[in-house]
Parts: C-alpha cells; sequence; structure tokens
C-alpha cells in the first residue's frame, strides 16, 4: 500500500502557471520549470515537514544530554569538549556527505540518515563512563546521521525551486526544525522532570529519542526523489525537446575544487559565529538552571520555538528583499543581546525573556546564512552547497562548546559568576564579527537602494551580447548576432528575447562563472534564473 502511495505521489509534477511563464523569451515559455508558489508546498513538502519534525522533537529531548554526562560524573568542561569534539567528525564526515546527496540522490541519503541516528542514539545504552572514547565516537556518530537527515531533506526540498526562492524555502521548510522543539521540550520536562538521576531514566532518555527518529522513517519514504542534481551526473545526459535531442558529456570536478571554486568566506565565518552563539546557550541551559535548583527548560524552549516559527512565517520573504547581508548583520546584533538578558535570569519563568530574543534571532539568521551561501554555487552543488553551509553552524559548537567549558571552569577558579562570565564573553564575541562582517560587506550592506523583489528575476530575459569572455561555453557554438542554423538536429536550442538560439551550457556558464559573464555583457543572476527553467 505504501509502495502504491508513494508511486501516485511522484506522478505529480506541477509545471509552472502560464501568466508565470509570459515573462520569459520565446520557447522558454514552453518549458517545464520549477513548482510555482502554490505548488511548492503541497502534500509531499508536508511529510517531509513531519518527519524533520519528528528527528527534531527526538533531538530536543536530548537537551537532556548535559544531565547524562553529569550522571556520569563529567562536568561542564567535559560537556563541551564532548560536543566539540562530536563536531570534529561530523565536519570530517560532512563534505563526503554533501558529495554523496549530489551524486546517489537526496532521498536516499535521507532514509539512510534516519536509520543511522536510530543506531547512534542506541548506542548510548551502552555507555557508563564520561571518559570512554564510545562517548565521543557515539557523539560523533549522532551529529554526522543528524546533519545527514536535515542536508539530505533540505536539499530534496530546495531542490523544487529556483536560487531566488532559496532563503523563503530553507526557512519555512527549516521550522520543522522548531515545531520539533514545541514537542520534545515539554516532553523532556515531562519525563524527566528531576533530570537524569539514575541509570534507568539514561536508558529511557535514548531509548526514546531513537523512537520518535524512528516514527520519522515511513513519513520520509513516503517522499518521492524530486530531486535531480544526482541524474545531472551521469556520463550522458539526454533531453528532448520536439525531434531535438542534446547530448553532452558531463565531467565532475573534485569535492575540493568545487567548495574553492565558489567559496562565499565572509558568509561561511558568520555560520560559525552564529553557531556557536546559537548552540550553546541551549546546550548549557540544563546545568544552568540546575544551579537555581530546578530543571524546568519548556518555557525557554517552546516560547523561543514559537517566535521562530512566527517570524518566519511572516516576515521572512520581506526581509529577503531587504537584503539578506543586511539581515545577517542585524541578526547578529539581535544575538548578541540575546546572551545579554540570560544575565537577568533568576527565576526559571524568566528565561522566556531571553528565549523571545533568542528565537527571533535564530528564525533570521539560519535562513539567511544558508541561503546566501548555498545561492553561491550553481544548482547542480546544490546538495554539497547546503551540507557546507549547515556545516557552518556546526563548526560554531566545534569552537564555541570547548570555549564555552573553559570559561565556565576558569570562572570558577578565580571566583567569578560562571555563566555570566560565559554570556557576555559570546555576546563580545558575536559584537566584533559583526563589526568584521559589516565592514566586509559593506558594499551591500550600506547600498543606497534595497534589493528589488527576486521573483521578478525570472520575468527578466537574458541579455546575451558578446561572449567572447565565455570561450569554453561559445566553443561550439556561433556569437549572437552570426547566422546560425537552430534546427540542427542533436542539439538542444533556447530562444532568446534577441532572437538567439543558444544551449544551455552557453546559459549555465554565465550563471556559474560571473567574471567571464561580465565580460560577455551577461547579467549571472539572470542566466541562472532562466537555467532554472530548463529541464534537467
Amino acid at each position: 500500500m505504501l509502495t502504491a502511495l508513494r508511486a501516485r505521489l511522484s506522478l505529480r509534477s506541477p509545471r509552472m502557471s502560464p501568466s508565470d511563464k509570459k515573462g520569459l523569451p520565446g520557447r522558454l515559455q514552453h518549458l517545464p520549470g520549477a513548482l510555482d508558489a502554490g505548488r511548492v508546498y503541497d502534500f509531499t513538502f508536508w511529510l517531509a515537514y513531519l518527519s524533520n519534525a519528528l528527528v527534531s522533537a527526538a533531538n530536543t529531548l536530548l537537551c537532556r544530554y548535559a544531565d547524562f554526562v553529569d550522571f556520569l560524573g563529567g562536568t561542564e568542561y567535559h560537556l563541551g569538549w564532548i560536543v566539540g569534539i562530536g563536531m570534529v567528525g561530523s565536519l570530517l564526515g560532512r563534505f563526503a556527505l554533501g558529495d554523496s546527496i549530489d551524486r546517489f540522490g537526496a532521498r536516499r541519503l535521507w532514509l539512510i540518515t534516519i536509520l543511522g541516528t536510530v543506531a547512534s542514539c542506541l548506542l548510548h545504552l551502552v555507555i557508563f563512563d564520561y571518559r570512554s572514547p564510545l562517548i565521543y565516537i557515539a557523539r560523533v556518530l549522532y551529529i554526522l546521521m543528524l546533519a545527514g537527515v536535515f542536508s539530505a531533506s533540505m536539499t530534496l526540498m530546495t531542490a523544487r525551486v529556483t536560487k531566488e526562492r532559496l532563503a523563503e524555502v530553507i526557512g519555512i521548510f527549516g521550522s520543522a526544525g522548531f515545531a520539533g522543539v514545541v514537542l520534545g521540550a515539554p516532553l523532556a520536562d515531562l519525563l524527566f522532570p528531576h533530570g537524569i538521576p539514575d541509570r534507568w531514566s539514561a536508558d529511557y532518555l535514548f531509548l526514546m529519542a531513537a523512537g520518535l527518529c524512528l516514527a520519522s522513517y515511513p513519513l520520509a519514504w513516503l517522499v518521492p526523489e524530486r530531486a535531480t542534481n544526482h541524474r545531472m551526473h551521469r556520463p550522458q545526459t539526454n533531453v528532448r525537446i520536439g525531434s531535438r535531442r542534446h547530448s553532452a558529456q558531463r565531467w565532475r570536478p573534485s569535492t575540493f575544487r568545487i567548495l574553492c571554486h565558489y567559496w562565499p568566506g565572509p558568509v561561511v565565518a558568520a555560520g560559525i559565529v552564529a553557531g556557536a552563539a546559537l548552540f550553546i546557550p541551549p546546550t548549557f541551559l540544563p546545568r544552568f538552571v540546575a544551579e537555581m535548583g530546578v530543571h524546568d527548560v519548556s518555557g525557554f524552549f517552546v516560547l523561543y520555538a514559537i517566535t521562530a516559527i512566527t517570524v518566519r512565517s511572516l516576515i521572512l520573504r520581506p526581509l529577503q528583499r531587504w537584503g539578506l547581508e543586511r539581515v545577517i548583520a542585524a541578526g547578529l546584533v539581535i544575538l548578541a543581546i540575546s546572551q545579554l538578558l540570560f544575565l537577568t535570569v533568576r527565576q526559571p519563568w524568566q528565561l522566556v525573556i531571553p528565549g523571545l530574543v533568542f528565537g527571533l534571532a535564530h528564525a533570521v539568521l539560519f535562513p539567511a546564512i544558508v541561503g546566501l551561501g548555498s545561492a553561491a554555487y550553481p544548482k547542480r552543488h546544490r546538495g554539497l552547497a547546503t551540507t557546507l553551509m549547515m556545516a557552518t553552524f556546526d563548526a560554531g559548537l566545534l569552537v564555541g562548546g570547548p570555549m564555552a567549558g573553559a570559561v565556565l571552569r576558569f570562572a570558577g577558579d578565580f571566583g567569578l559568576p560562571r555563566y555570566s562570565a560565559m554570556f557576555v564573553t559570546v555576546c563580545l564575541s558575536v559584537l566584533i564579527f559583526d563589526a568584521v562582517f559589516v565592514w566586509l560587506q559593506r558594499a551591500k550592506v550600506f547600498r543606497n537602494h534595497p534589493t528589488s523583489d527576486p521573483s521578478s528575476t525570472r520575468q527578466t530575459a537574458v541579455r546575451l551580447t558578446a561572449l567572447s569572455g565565455v570561450a569554453s561555453a561559445t566553443s561550439a557554438h556561433n556569437l549572437p548576432g552570426q547566422e546560425r542554423d537552430s534546427t540542427t538536429p542533436g542539439v538542444l536550442t533556447v530562444g532568446l528575447e534577441n532572437g538567439s538560439a543558444l544551449t544551455p551550457e552557453v546559459l549555465s556558464g554565465a550563471a556559474d562563472a560571473p567574471a567571464s559573464a561580465a565580460v560577455g555583457g551577461i547579467n549571472p543572476d539572470e542566466a541562472a534564473a532562466t537555467i532554472g527553467h530548463l529541464p534537467s
């Protein structure tokens, strides 16, 4: 029955509406494209959303991981190193993971990593000492598999849309994580009102987390493979329009070369800093409130998640038009303020104040950083790009976890308020980096005119003048303005506004090599938008 249902879902292949196609030139109006606004959020999207929400609920349940380490005899210092070292293996494995998503398909990797998350949770059942190497191995495996779940599912969903709507879809689909927080945080307080006082509580924690992850598997299995990235890397690609067929031999460069060629340095650094500041408070929060004699943390997590969901639902798209560089700069300031608000907490109920501001910062920073960084890479490398940008947040915890643990330890040695010292250190670090980021991106942050609506880009025809700067892309084609037989068999051509008929490689070359495109008089953003409407 499940097989039949998934087969029916896979037959649903929405096309662009006629109104969307009016602004596209020539034969582009007759080509299938990315999903229109009304069909992006279809039934399969919400299946994937619910699946990720269950995995996120399991991850939120493991906010009691600090209590687990404390039960094993460790301190905040040891917790910082456990979560930090756990990120090392995750980061090393993420790039292979991203490459595998592009090569073998996002859906396949999604299903495998869900099962891997279940296995890593169960591995904690045989850990009895915080000094055991097994706790580090289990943590590395858990974080790597969790990263695979979110990266693969995000790649699968973002492959349905053009680059101009990346941040929007990342924000909406990413809110599944916050929906899981709303479920997982109260569940953690309900099941473990006194933390982790005994072995049964520790085992029950990881059994519940494994069960939630396992429950997400059937929902993910029902989602059809819509992403076309992995098909694009087959040795021979054939696409037919009418009576014409295009055959092209694809050569795939190394993962390292791809990463370096499109590397968005300042945005990657922003992801690392934001990741540290976003993950340190939730990681250490159970021990923070334990010093007040309580273990209730659900108030913070629930309000934080509801705030993030509300912000993403209502203002994410207007913020995207404001400019993602500006959103990142403002979001880092909000994040720094949220760290200082933890200093005002004297009772657990007061956590709602930093929770509200913290949720606002997370809501705008994650889609802005992932969207801006991913957009630097062409669509055929979307899996690798998404994995890279999501890995920056893990790298933040790699840096921030040991740093926070060290600050807590040394502040206690010198008789200073431990958690106050930690929050102030994080706040100052974020503000210093934000100043550097604004200076590096000053041309975009301080531009006189805000960005136009990204959706209008696809309504503009690609302007092709001289293609002398795109030599590799035009080696097999005549330049625009020259006579060209557009009916040559064996070649897929695209009619443009100026009457030229060019192959997708010309447009792809312009989209992927902005410097060369500039010489040829091509707008690379417009070229990328047009490529988004071509069949893969």
